[in-house]
């Protein structure tokens, strides 16, 4: 099982050793925007399509597993973040139960369920950004979490070191 509350205490502290390394001085509502912004970005750069319908010579190319892993754990990252400053980290912790009825979902692998996936997932982030509906994000969250388990068949393993490497690496700088 992922450990989300390590997660969420790791993407905190990161975010506040950034805003002091940096000397970034923004108010409240600029920083969760920027955080909105960085989870829409990272979900459209972890998304794959099946088909690539943009207009280039060599078609499209397939992400290699790491890479995946990377944008995947990088998205997780700001919607972690997004729930700390909205101050609904209780969201994002879930029961075993509904964490195995989550692992037992299947697997989007049609084109069409895959989009309807991500679209869901993106209308439910800005909808919770822009209504302050907690039920948004909490099904949003749910289903990033079922893309990355499930349909990328990502191990909570590989999450936790990949996070752990990224906060790591990005803080030495």
């Amino acid at each position: 099982m992922l450990n989300i509350t390590q997660l969420l205490q790791d993407a905190i502290y990161f975010d506040n050793k950034i805003i002091d390394q940096r000397d970034l001085l923004m108010g409240s509502n600029a920083h969760l925007q920027e955080i909105v912004v960085n989870c829409d970005r990272s979900l459209a750069a972890c998304y794959e399509p099946k088909i690539d319908y943009r207009m280039q010579k060599n078609g499209v190319q397939k992400l290699e597993h790491e890479e995946l892993l990377r944008r995947f754990v990088i998205t997780l990252h700001w919607f972690l973040l997004f729930s700390a400053r909205k101050q609904w980290t209780h969201l994002v912790v879930m029961s075993e139960q509904d964490y195995q009825r989550l692992l037992k979902s299947q697997r989007s692998s049609q084109l069409a369920k895959a989009d309807q996936q991500y679209l869901t997932i993106k209308y439910f982030l800005m909808a919770s950004y822009y209504t302050h509906r907690q039920a948004d994000f909490r099904h949003a969250w749910h289903l990033l979490l079922k893309y990355g388990l499930v349909d990328l068949e990502l191990t909570p393993k590989e999450i936790m070191q990949k996070h752990e490497e990224l906060i790591k690496t990005n803080l030495s700088k």
